[in-house]
């Protein structure tokens, strides 16, 4: 499996640290979002994902192991701005996620996954056991889900922490900037977004708060909130973005 390890990123999102970009065959195709509004199949984020697909850019797993394991004790980085957790497919590769693990050792990674973990089918079993011990062993995963609902069916499994697709009503209005090496320009002030957001759900149906990704409505980054690489009770909802009516109706609960 290819992966694609950058020094700093130059995503305005993420801030500058270090991230990764992973081969396209380790998404897994039932994902709601494959092919089907993806953040990550569009723009320049897009065609540097093509290049790591094809060969191009990046190189094999050993090597890219051996740059995270050269981070720097307590380093936050971002693992897979485009691709998922080591396998093909549906499925995790032990060996390969164990490498990954070891290598992240004494780090702080923000990771998401959205291959399966539900049902009693072997893959998802298999995978659930996989995630549950990378947690354990200090590699932050953020189970994704597609709405509220199935966040709260997700965080039910209880072996990591869940982040959740919002409504693009939940975003701070701006001016879209397509190559994320700008920022968006806010087209409201904090006040008015808080004012026109407040009647909106704060929670699942279960329960859980949700806590909206300060990214979506503030000049924060995942470098300067780090909140991803940490387990917690709290959900974090990102607010539909990209082509955000299709992620919406993709997502609907």
């Amino acid at each position: 499996m290819r992966a694609h390890f950058i020094a700093a990123s130059q995503n305005a999102k993420t801030g500058p640290m270090p991230a990764s970009i992973i081969e396209r065959a380790s998404c897994w195709p039932g994902c709601a979002l494959y092919e089907n509004g993806c953040y990550a199949e569009t723009g320049a984020l897009a065609l540097h994902w093509d290049r790591v697909s094809q060969g191009v850019r990046g190189g094999p797993w050993s090597e890219f192991c051996t740059k995270v394991a050269a981070l720097r004790p307590g380093r936050l980085w971002r693992y897979a701005q485009a691709g998922d957790l080591p396998g093909y497919g549906a499925q995790i590769d032990s060996e390969l996620l164990h490498e990954l693990v070891v290598a992240n050792a004494g780090k702080q990674v923000i990771a998401f996954t959205h291959k399966p973990v539900l049902g009693d089918d072997s893959v998802a079993l298999k995978n659930r056991h996989l995630i549950a011990a990378a947690v354990k062993a200090g590699f932050t995963v953020n189970l994704s889900a597609n709405n509220p609902a199935h966040a709260d069916r997700l965080a039910g499994l209880g072996i990591a922490p869940v982040v959740t697709v919002l409504a693009r009503a939940y975003a701070r209005k701006a001016v879209r900037h397509r190559f994320k090496r700008r920022r968006d320009e806010w087209a409201e002030t904090i006040s008015e977004w808080r004012d026109r957001t407040a009647s909106l759900p704060r929670h699942t149906p279960a329960g859980k708060r949700i806590a909206i990704c300060p990214a979506t409505y503030s000049d924060a980054t995942c470098k300067t909130c780090g909140a991803c690489a940490h387990v917690r009770d709290a959900v974090i909802g990102f607010p539909a973005h990209g082509a955000w009516q299709k992620v919406e109706k993709a997502t609907a609960a």
